[in-house]
């Protein structure tokens, strides 16, 4: 999960001079001209990316202490319903016009529509702020911006999302795990925060490990931190949180902190899905994507309908425990990320990135470490090697390879044949 929920990073450290950058072209001088164009761009930019990255911080007001409460109503066969505080009212009234006056400018540049689509991107959360709380409003905005399960999946997946989902849930059995595997311990080879500080070590990264009770997911990751639940984690769950954080969206914001052009770095348009689907590629690839994992992935979305089709919170959980099998723990968390917020559900976008993310490769249209060279979409590849054209996209500096990780069971090449009838064939992916 990508950024992070509760609170606000650094956009970056200072990027280096292009003397020190490897560039895709050497930059001439038509590129310095439109790079200056675009960091004036940027600048103004700045405090709308910052302000729209609020949103998933905005959304889970309550604590570990509520959740706990939640849980047990639902064990005890009844349909919880959750006490929030009330959202905040968060106006944004002056980053809409900056929006505004920033679509106008870039539609001058060369690579207008890179920006372009990432400012409609933006209004659309922006206005999700000023909505929190309030179901009728944040609800459809939700849809626009995050997706249901009415989403087309690939032809090979099946139909939409949505029946993907619930083929997945239907076919595949639950598979639990003991939870063996404490967030920290004296011994940090026998933690989590241990596992991803040595994951992190042998990538040449840096990165600070931080425990935090309040986290809904099992962890979240900002620019040099990442943050996980204060909780026992499964021997696979751990392996794989630290694959999908580390190896994911680490190293994505490392290289990313490397670009000229800033928007590599805070995202482009659809990065957010796609970034959650390299990360999910990438546990696929170490033999870490499993039945529990798949049966969450589709829950998400099983919740995220039944939100938008009119259920209340506790008729979702039931729904997840007695209809799909899920642990009443794992009923209520699926529940929260649908309901925070009055409905600020975005939990599609990992099926559906994963989804996309794993197409593109299979048919060579990109590959990781190109994904990777900061926070990039599939759908803005065109537009990253339009600029590496003109010397302003910087190779990545950072290209660990998952063989060698010591979580990965595998070669790292999966096999390559996905029979659109098998819910099990998601597991497989082709990395060639």
């Amino acid at each position: 999960m990508s950024p992070l929920d509760g609170r606000r990073q650094p956009l970056g450290v200072r990027r280096p001079q292009p003397d020190h950058l490897r560039l895709a072209k050497p930059l001439d001088g038509a590129g310095r001209e439109l790079l200056r164009e675009i960091e004036a761009v940027e600048a103004e930019l700045k405090s709308v990316h910052q302000r729209a990255r609020m949103l998933p911080a905005m959304t889970a007001r309550h604590g570990a202490g509520e959740r706990e409460r939640l849980v047990a109503e639902l064990k005890r066969g009844r349909s919880p319903r959750p006490q929030w505080r009330k959202t905040p009212h968060t106006p944004t009234t002056q980053e809409l016009r900056v929006v505004d006056r920033l679509r106008r400018r870039v539609a001058e540049l060369p690579i207008g529509p890179l920006y372009g689509d990432k400012l409609n991107e933006l209004e659309l959360e922006l206005c999700m702020l000023e909505a929190l709380g309030r179901e009728r409003v944040v609800r459809p905005l939700s849809a626009r911006r995050f997706g249901t399960g009415d989403r087309p999946a690939p032809s090979w997946a099946g139909g939409t999302l949505g029946a993907c989902a619930a083929r997945v849930l239907s076919e595949l059995p639950p598979d639990p795990e003991n939870k063996t595997i404490p967030a920290r311990a004296f011994r940090a080879s026998r933690c989590l925060s241990g596992m991803m500080v040595a994951l992190a070590r042998s990538a040449n990264l840096e990165v600070q490990v931080v425990v935090d009770p309040r986290l809904v997911a099992g962890a979240a990751t900002g620019e040099h931190t990442v943050y996980i639940a204060d909780r026992m984690f499964g021997a696979r769950e751990a392996r794989r949180l630290a694959v999908h954080e580390v190896l994911g969206h680490l190293l994505a914001a490392a290289n990313g902190r490397r670009q000229l052009v800033r928007l590599l770095e805070w995202g482009t348009v659809d990065a957010f899905a796609d970034q959650e689907g390299v990360a999910l590629c990438l546990e696929a690839a170490a033999g870490l994507m499993d039945n529990h994992r798949l049966r969450t992935l589709a829950g998400r979305v099983c919740a995220t309908d039944l939100m938008h089709g009119g259920a209340t919170f506790g008729d979702t959980a039931l729904h997840l425990v007695r209809a799909e099998e899920f642990a009443p723990e794992d009923a209520i968390a699926l529940s929260e990320r649908a309901y925070r917020g009055g409905g600020v559900a975005r939990d599609v976008s990992y099926l559906e990135g994963y989804l996309r993310v794993r197409q593109a490769i299979a048919r060579g249209q990109t590959d990781l470490d190109e994904l990777r060279a900061g926070r990039l979409s599939v759908a803005a590849i065109s537009h990253v090697r339009a600029l590496g054209d003109i010397g302003l996209f910087v190779e990545p500096h950072h290209c660990p390879n998952l063989a060698r990780s010591f979580f990965s069971t595998s070669s790292g090449t999966m096999p390559d044949r996905f029979p659109p009838s098998d819910a099990a064939s998601l597991t497989r992916l082709e990395l060639t």
